[in-house]
């Protein structure tokens, strides 16, 4: 029964209260509002007014989480046979050289959104110097054999690194008569994860006009 004087009355005292709604929906609100702006470039310049402009730089999440990945097509998976996707907008290039030592640059090396490193140069034991995280490793073809020497570090433990190889075409070709290439092609036999891609006899007749247009010289091939 129904004490209310009329109907209506009592239907106003029976509805639920809407204002824990109007929170929870305001809560959820600038719960998405935070999300897009760690994810996008978007200030909301009118909404940041409302609650004043923050001093501190909002830092957007690394953009290979939110930016389609890019094709390149001058360097093809070993395995699959298909071309290298990719895309970094802050990159790190971490040499070899053994100035390295005593740098210290290790925590502002990881910070990168793409880490590439050259040929084998180690890591393990100098993450302080170089870091300990690598995305990209561009080795010379003369330069795989070492890479062979310890596989397991190179192609098991780091599964997720992306090997780039470069080389001239006679040690790249595909005919059985490239010895790289053969060499490559039994290590992502023996190590299927591993991510492994050679470039093209285009893209490195590419890299070597760029070589020479910059030294003067021509590229001495090994």
């Amino acid at each position: 029964m129904c004490d209310c004087p009329d109907y209506f009355s009592c239907f106003n005292e029976r509805k639920p209260r809407r204002k824990p709604v109007i929170v929870v929906s305001f809560i959820a609100l600038c719960i998405l509002l935070l999300a897009m702006r760690l994810v996008n470039d978007a200030t909301f310049p009118l909404l940041l007014n409302c609650f004043g402009q923050p001093k501190t730089k909002w830092i957007p999440l690394p953009y290979t989480f939110r930016q389609p990945l890019r094709t390149h097509y001058g360097y093809i998976n070993v395995r699959t046979q298909e071309p290298l996707q990719l895309n970094c907008n802050h990159c790190a290039i971490v040499s070899n050289s053994g100035q390295m030592v005593g740098q210290k640059v290790g925590e502002e090396i990881d910070h990168a959104s793409c880490i590439w490193r050259m040929n084998n140069a180690p890591t393990k034991g100098f993450e302080e110097d170089v870091g300990y995280m690598t995305m990209v490793r561009v080795v010379s073809h003369t330069s795989v054999p070492l890479l062979l020497k310890n596989p397991d570090y190179f192609f098991k433990e780091a599964s997720r690194t992306i090997y780039v190889i470069w080389g001239p075409f006679r040690n790249m070709r595909k005919d059985g008569n490239g010895i790289v290439y053969n060499m490559l092609k039994k290590t992502v036999d023996a190590y299927p994860d591993a991510q492994i891609y050679v470039t093209t006899e285009q893209q490195m007749t590419h890299c070597d006009r760029v070589f020479k247009d910059e030294t003067g010289k021509d590229r001495l091939e090994d």
